[in-house]
Parts: C-alpha cells; structure tokens; sequence
C-alpha cells in the first residue's frame, strides 16, 4: 500500500460491531465457574449485566483508536527517549487498522504477525477500542458528561504503599483494572463528578477466548471501592480478525458520583495539591466469594471444552486485593483523579515540566528510596517541553509536539500531538476547573480537514492527533 492512500485510510469511517447480551453473560459466568475450581479469585467478580448497544455497531475511524490509545498511554513512558516514543502508537499501528466491507478490521500486514507480536498488538489496540467504546456508551447514558481516561496504576499510587508496582513485576495487580474514566458535568450552578471503572481486553483467538477475557475482567473491575461501594463499571474485549473487528462488552453495576459541588467549591478544591496517603489494600474476604457463588445463577457447565487462558494472563492464586477509598477521602481522590487528567494532556502535548508539577511525590518517584518502579518520572531537561503550535481547519491552534519520520528523499510522515491552545494555557497555569468546563466546547468546533490528505482526530478532552506526509523541507 503507498503511504499516502494508507495515512488516508486512518480518516475512513467503519462500523465496529458491537456484542452484548444474556447469553454473553451466562458463557462469562460459565467460565468462572468452571475456572474457579483451581483459581479461587474467579468468584470475586462482580454481577455481570448486558448492555444495550443498539443495533448494528457504531461507527469509527482507525485514527480515532489511535488517538484513544496515544492519550490513554502517554503517563506511563518515562525514559530518555519519552518524546519519541509517545508518539508511538500513532507510528507503529498506523497501519493495523482498515476498512473492509465497511467494517473496522485488521490490515493483513496486522494479522500476519508472529504470535509475541499479535499478544502486544491485541493488548494495545483492546485499549484504543475499549476506550472507543467506553466513551460512546457513556455519552448515550449520561447525556452532557465527558469522560477522561486515567491509568489505574498512576492514581492508586498516590494513596497506597507495597501494594502498588508496576503492573508487569507484581503478580496480583494482575486483578486490578485497567483505567479510571473521570466523568464531568458542568451546568451553570454545579459541577458533578463521576468515576466508571474500565478493563480492556483484546485477542487474535477464537472468540471463546473472549469469555476467558470477560471472567478474568469481571475480577479486575471489583478491586476498587469508594467509601464501601464499587463504582459502576464496564468490561470491553475486541476480538479482531481481518473479516472485521467484534467489542463484545459487558456493564457491571455500581453506585454512582464521586463529588458534587458549585464552581466555586471545586475551583477550592482544585487549587490544592493531594499529599500522598499511605493506606494498604486488603485481602477480599471469604464471605464476599461466598456472596457471588451463591448469586450467580450459572448454567451448570455442559460437556463443552472452555478456551484455556494464555499463561500470561491467568489470574494469579488466591483472593485478589481490594483497594477501598474511604468515603471522607472523596474529595481527595477527585484531586488525584483530576490532577492526573490535566498531566496526561500535558504529557501528551510535549510538556512534561508543566505535567510533573500535577503529579504527588510518590507518583514521581522522589519520596523515599525508589522500592517500587515509578510510574511518573520527569523527562531529562532537554525532552522537558517540545512545543510547538499548529494550525487547525477550524480556524483554532494547538500547542503539542510532532514526530517527523523520512520515507524517501523527498516526503517525510509527520505526527502531531498536542491539546489545543486556549485549553493548553488553562492546564499549563494550573486551572484544571476551567480546562474541565471547557474543553468539550472545543470538540464542537471541529471542521472539514484540508484536501491534501491529511488526516485529524479531535477528542471531547482538547487533544489532537494528527497524521500526514510532507514535503521533505515542509
């Protein structure tokens, strides 16, 4: 394919079917059932409930997975070379993603790849779909809300010690989720906070693997309480093949808002910074796994063989651990919550000097000796802010950083990343309120891209993606 009509394909809208349904619920359930004979962790799940997706999928572009994907895993790449490679998603799975039939699907080149290769490719585009997803189901339930992912890992590491490592080196964190979406509703006399807890799955196997995924999801999402109560949640698993991509999707209940408030109490708030709190997660109880084995109602399993996890991703031995916020500490993990949203757009447009002062001592590693891996570490002084601006089709701009790549003698790919720049000024001045209240107008304004190919992602958070190919002295 030439690189111009593949950069095109990036803006082509498709359909991403979408599944969810009793009997998707019953397959889960029958899984951990089967499962939790030799893992005991599969009781600990929370009640599954279908969701309704409409009929016939949702439409959207490969660059809107990207972009999801880019912005979701900008706060956990901390190494001298963070610049470039938080350009990398865009790069390197740009051209994993296509239209055939009309459907959102995998490019051949994607569904060729040797196995280790497909594993991370799964586990990265599961992210950017799920989030895809997650957003436009959300918007359908909670009309005029907007939702800002942040990495579980970065925010817990703010309020618990040795139980908090890097998801890679510690083996229960294996049954902690994945992302935290921030939800944020402004009306002229209050402001109100909402947190859905989000598991992204993804896979090149059968769809039966999908059950596996959702059983072991269902764990994932049950590890994080606020004031006793498990916020709502959702479970999305993409299985992706070349004929077309599925995101099957299951909605766990749970309570609802995390922090409610007039614009002057949140600007207060806001304006503080969260110390670190040093509490421990505790073990889940027997009885809480007796409460689901009695609960679920399960179908007794049939003579059917069940899909055998990859070793890598089961469950480790024993009950999982659960993270309880206590409920006077609302307002505190609004603050992390927060904080960690206006760091990420930060990162994800070149400025770390700006995004670290959003971040607690732990979260940056300088509090202590450095047991644990960090999750949020300052770029070295020469990668500390690449700005650049940018001109929209809107008639707007965008401060952010780009990554030129040469393809031959005479073009080069560019990739642009940035927040756009009334929105960048409120994040940089450490006005995360106003950045809040006004980043979903911007979203609003988008316009037609140019004709010259180049292709544009907009998010209801402010951020950019750009994709094109230049003159080489463009």
């Amino acid at each position: 394919m030439e690189i111009d009509s593949l950069v095109r394909s990036l803006s082509y809208q498709s359909l991403l079917a979408l599944n969810s349904s009793d009997q998707l619920v019953d397959d889960v359930l029958r899984y951990a059932e089967t499962h939790a004979k030799k893992r005991e962790a599969y009781w600990h799940h929370k009640t599954l409930t279908p969701v309704d997706v409409g009929k016939g999928g949702m439409r959207t572009t490969p660059a809107q997975v990207l972009h999801e994907l880019g912005v979701a895993t900008t706060l956990l790449t901390a190494s001298p070379l963070s610049q470039v490679a938080r350009h990398w998603a865009a790069v390197r799975y740009c051209a994993t993603l296509t239209k055939n039939g009309g459907r959102l699907a995998l490019t051949p080149d994607a569904n060729e790849v040797v196995y280790h290769h497909k594993v991370t490719q799964s586990e990265q585009l599961g992210i950017g779909l799920a989030l895809v997803v997650a957003k436009r189901l959300l918007r359908t339930q909670y009309r005029g809300w907007t939702f800002h992912a942040v990495d579980a890992e970065v925010a817990l590491k703010a309020g618990f010690v040795d139980g908090v490592g890097a998801v890679e080196s510690v083996s229960r964190t294996k049954m902690r989720p994945d992302y935290i979406l921030l939800g944020h509703h402004a009306t002229k006399t209050r402001r109100r906070m909402k947190i859905v807890i989000l598991e992204c799955k993804g896979t090149h196997g059968p769809p039966s693997f999908i059950h596996g995924q959702l059983a072991r999801a269902a764990v994932q999402v049950e590890a994080l309480s606020v004031g006793g109560s498990h916020p709502p949640s959702l479970m999305v698993a993409s299985h992706l093949t070349q004929a077309g991509i599925t995101a099957y999707v299951l909605d766990p209940p749970g309570d609802d808002e995390l922090w409610f408030g007039d614009d002057e109490e949140l600007d207060g708030l806001l304006s503080t910074s969260p110390e670190d709190q040093f509490w421990r997660p505790r073990t889940a109880t027997p009885d809480e796994a007796e409460a689901r084995q009695a609960s679920t109602g399960v179908p007794a399993p049939t003579n059917e063989t069940t899909a055998e996890p990859d070793l890598a991703e089961e469950l480790p031995p024993g009950a999982p651990q659960v993270f309880d916020i206590p409920e006077q500490q609302r307002g505190w993990f609004t603050q992390i919550l927060t904080r960690a949203v206006a760091a990420t757009a930060l990162l994800f447009a070149g400025n770390s000097e700006a995004a670290s002062g959003y971040a607690t001592p732990r979260q940056r590693g300088t509090e202590g000796p450095r047991s644990q891996p960090v999750l949020f570490d300052l770029d070295p002084a020469w990668a500390t802010n690449s700005a650049a601006t940018l001109a929209l089709p809107n008639g707007l701009f965008a401060e952010g950083t780009r990554h030129r790549a040469p393809l031959d003698r005479r073009r080069v790919l560019e990739v642009f990343r940035g927040v756009e720049s009334h929105l960048y000024r409120e994040l940089a001045e450490g006005r995360i309120s106003a950045y809040l209240r006004d980043a979903p107008t911007f979203f609003g304004r988008q316009a037609a891209p140019p004709a010259d190919g180049s292709v544009y992602s907009f998010g209801r958070d402010g951020t950019v993606l750009v994709v094109r190919v230049l003159d080489g002295g463009g």
